[in-house]
């Protein structure tokens, strides 16, 4: 079977247990549940850029701890707390994927900002191409 999970790399977020960044499978990366907490401190900013920032950079720091980076992502499926957050979230979105950006889709759920990832604003789903 083609089909391995991805452990969680240096430098992410900690995870709970039986939670992983992702599984690469069918020459794919599916990544889950990558929120702005901040891998040291363990913290979620309540600035909407902030947490837009350093979710990215945690998306960054699972797709090269797997060997590839943001050029692999073919889409995004972005999970807000509440839609008025779309536009802040946009702006950062710009300065990661301003050229060829990924597919991506929005909507508004209940519980992005659910434990573990209470006061997420927002929550990112990730398709990859792996190598």
């Amino acid at each position: 079977m083609d089909r391995e999970t991805i452990p969680n790399p240096p430098g992410a977020p900690e995870r709970i247990a039986g939670m992983v960044p992702g599984v690469k499978a069918g020459g794919f990366l599916f990544l889950s549940a990558i929120r702005g907490r901040h891998p040291e401190t363990n913290e979620i900013s309540d600035d909407t850029k902030t947490q837009a920032r350093q979710a990215l950079d945690n998306l960054k720091v699972i797709l090269e701890g797997s060997g590839v980076s943001l050029a692999h992502v073919v889409h995004v499926m972005l999970y807000l707390s509440d839609l008025k957050h779309r536009k802040d979230f946009h702006e950062v979105w710009m300065e990661y994927f301003a050229d060829n950006p990924p597919a991506r889709t929005a909507v508004e759920v209940a519980d992005a900002n659910a434990a573990p990832g209470a006061g997420a604003h927002f929550v990112l789903d990730v398709i990859a191409l792996a190598e």
